[in-house]
């Protein structure tokens, strides 16, 4: 079957490719594109016991046309999805207006579950409930928590992985220049 699509298709698979591409590059993206640097805090509670895992993270940012936000965190090898509101304003606790920008329903981009870092053993995945982000002053707070599950990664996208424990994870992080 392969050799048929390559056969009848050569240039329609490519164009596509392209066009893909092109849209992930450019077409649609918002104006909105930052990098912030800050720490993580990963508490997991696992049944061999509690683990901990903090260090220095940098996140790149985007928001795109519709609305979708994209935080990548390559030292975790995994990408947040979140749905992107800016511009929000409420009272602050001594008079006036606060202004932040909100992230709701944080969750893992394209896939269900992201990598435990290698250190706590293999075959562990963070498998999400839905979390939260916010963007005031500059700096950018994510919040979220889920369960560990053990098994390899087609067994645990199937949902036939088996849950070993949970976690939540903390983000802090100033907005920095992009080079």
């Amino acid at each position: 079957m392969t050799h048929a699509l390559k056969s009848h298709r050569p240039t329609s698979i490519l164009a596509g490719l392209l066009l893909a591409a092109t849209a992930l590059t450019g077409c649609g993206q918002d104006d909105i594109n930052r990098k912030y640097q800050g720490t993580y805090n990963l508490d997991l509670q696992l049944d061999t016991g509690a683990k901990q895992s903090e260090g220095d993270l940098d996140v790149g940012f985007n928001v795109y046309g519709n609305g979708d936000a994209l935080i990548t965190m390559n030292k975790l090898q995994c990408s947040l999805a979140a749905i992107y509101v800016g511009d929000i304003s409420e009272p602050g606790t001594e008079g006036g207006k606060v202004q932040y920008e909100d992230l709701r329903d944080v969750r893992p981009d394209q896939i269900r579950v992201c990598p435990v870092p290698s250190e706590f053993g293999e075959n562990l995945w963070l498998d999400f409930r839905l979390g939260k982000g916010r963007i005031q002053n500059s700096q950018l707070t994510i919040d979220y928590s889920g369960t560990v599950v053990r098994g390899t990664y087609e067994e645990v996208n199937a949902g036939q992985g088996t849950r070993v424990g949970s976690f939540g994870y903390a983000y802090l992080g100033n907005e920095v220049e992009l080079p």
